[in-house]
């Protein structure tokens, strides 16, 4: 070689002879289409010149013939197949500072450590498309014990949609008045909010609340259950020991509050409902009054939890329930016997002297007297019979219709059968209508209840709200039932003698067992039994007189039983 180098740079135009490129972006942006040979193709591929065993190996960039983009493709080798990737972009939106950040990120996500393709980033690529990640739901809400009681009251939370309160738990649909009114004392009740809120069936059967003002206290009424909380929050308005001055004996004496407490006023209720464990209730309950009160607290609990899953408050992976089917541990308490669990009435002395009582305090107790005639005649339940209105009897077909909405079951629409003897009673409760003693301030016709209430005021005379409403049926007997215990006694010479209205659907059903042979199936048909299993354990209950004869029956078997000599 004579020619010696020099260091000077040329200035001719570089001509492009060779496929392979530096990885450079000034590189990229000096090849013009003007000096590449395309040739009947449609791209003109370049190799880069770059290490075999770094992340760029196999890298191209492909320039259009027509359009003059410059598009990086990575080539690479996939279970013995080479193919390509075309999704690292094109200059100058793409650089090499950003070619490289993308071939280095596809290496340590789809090669190994000797530099294998072991994924398909085509298939990567798609698959983000197509699949999104499933954000964690699992985490719950974070919401308080008294936050879900608000809710399932009815009250509105923030960002949450509100509801009707008081679902049940496990079926559709709302619970029943007299349920909501138990409830709402166990969550936020013994406490001077629960003066200001009364609850009473809908048309469907549900309990809605009505809210009034507490005049004594000067508070109000609410206008919903949001401005009732607010009103009392928690452990304000508790229900605390009364003291009193008597001035003639100059003596204080105390009426004492409730041992009991609802969970809004307590510690417990600031918790979050998501971290309440069985041990927490078992302490929280352990110094409530009664063992049947601590069973309804754990009750309430379980709603709550369930409540709160339902709307998706605990997330998407709670569980079952931690503390429902006894897994909190509530200690035996000896309990107190119902005296009328097993009495009924079975011959025809008793329920002659029942009727004839009923008819003389029927002047004194109207509609009360006929409430309790109505149940023994058809066995309905006294919450069923409170709720009869005038236009569920049909006198021309001989029946009477007792929707589901009324109904305990719910299940469907049933159907009784109007005997004589029932409709002489009904017709009876009709002539209220025109009894002089109702004409002056009260007329039954103008009220679609078939036991009315008595409680009149002038200014609810011409209410038809009112005398459509709940309000406007027979609302209690509590004065009743021990009158008509007390001239039972009178009249039978017994004053032993037990009487209740629970003892009437169990009298006529241990009647009809008696004089159908014991077929439960036909007995079932009159007192709407939904399992004859409970019909005959809770509810058939011969006295003595009729065991002794069953066990005479039986024992004439053993006629050939002998006392032995002496």
């Amino acid at each position: 070689m004579s020619e010696i180098l020099h260091n000077k740079l040329d200035t001719k135009e570089i001509k492009q002879t060779t496929s392979k490129l530096s990885f450079r972006d000034l590189t990229i942006a000096a090849l013009k289409n003007s000096k590449i040979t395309f040739g009947k193709s449609r791209f003109k591929w370049f190799k880069f010149d770059v290490s075999k065993g770094s992340s760029l190996k196999g890298l191209r960039l492909r320039v259009s013939k027509n359009t003059g983009s410059k598009h990086f493709v990575l080539q690479f080798w996939f279970q013995g197949k080479s193919n390509y990737y075309y999704g690292l972009g094109a200059y100058p939106k793409a650089n090499c500072r950003d070619v490289e950040k993308k071939c280095i990120e596809l290496a340590e996500t789809h090669q190994d450590d000797r530099g294998i393709w072991i994924k398909d980033p085509n298939i990567t690529k798609r698959d983000e498309k197509r699949l999104v990640e499933k954000p964690d739901t699992t985490i719950a809400k974070g919401y308080t014990i008294n936050e879900v009681i608000e809710a399932y009251c009815g009250a509105a939370l923030p960002g949450e949609q509100t509801e009707r309160g008081f679902s049940k738990d496990r079926k559709e649909g709302y619970r029943r008045a007299k349920s909501c009114r138990n409830w709402f004392r166990y969550l936020a009740g013994y406490n001077h909010r629960n003066t200001l809120v009364k609850f009473y069936d809908d048309d469907q059967g549900f309990g809605e609340p009505k809210f009034v003002p507490n005049l004594h206290l000067r508070v109000a009424k609410p206008v919903d259950m949001r401005d009732l909380f607010r009103k009392y929050p928690p452990g304000r308005g508790v229900l605390k020991d009364r003291v009193y001055y008597n001035r003639r004996k100059k003596q204080n004496y105390t009426i004492s509050a409730s041992q009991n407490y609802s969970i809004y006023d307590s510690d417990i209720g600031k918790s979050l409902i998501s971290e309440l464990t069985p041990g927490d209730i078992e302490a929280w309950i352990r110094d409530k009054s009664s063992w049947e009160i601590k069973i309804d607290y754990i009750k309430c609990f379980v709603s709550l939890w369930i409540f709160a899953r339902k709307r998706g408050w605990l997330g998407t992976n709670p569980g079952e329930c931690p503390f429902d089917n006894g897994q909190v541990y509530v200690k035996k308490e000896t309990r107190k016997t119902d005296p009328y669990k097993d009495i009924a009435m079975e011959t025809p002395a008793e329920f002659e002297l029942f009727w004839k009582c009923s008819e003389e305090l029927a002047d004194k107790f109207p509609m009360k007297a006929e409430l309790h005639q109505f149940m023994v005649l058809t066995a309905i339940r006294k919450s069923e019979a409170l709720r009869m209105k005038k236009e569920y009897i049909d006198f021309d077909k001989g029946k009477i219709i007792i929707p589901k909405t009324i109904s305990k079951t719910r299940y469907r629409d049933e159907e009784l059968p109007i005997t004589p003897e029932l409709e002489i009673l009904l017709r009876n409760i009709m002539d209220y209508e025109n009894d002089p003693q109702f004409q002056d301030f009260y007329k039954m016709r103008d009220f679609p209840w078939l036991f009315a209430t008595r409680r009149w005021k002038s200014e609810r005379y011409f209410n038809k709200e009112f005398r459509h409403s709940q309000e406007a049926h027979l609302g209690g007997d509590e004065r009743y039932i021990p009158a008509l215990r007390n001239y039972m006694r009178l009249q039978s010479g017994d004053p032993t003698l037990m009487y209740a209205p629970k003892i009437l659907r169990k009298s006529y059903t241990t009647l009809s067992q008696q004089i159908h042979g014991g077929r439960s199936e036909i007995t079932k048909e009159m007192t709407r039994h939904a399992s004859v299993d409970t019909l005959n354990k809770h509810y058939n209950k011969p006295n003595i007189e009729t065991k002794r004869e069953y066990a005479g029956k039986v024992a004439e078997i053993f006629s050939f039983v002998r006392r032995r000599s002496a």
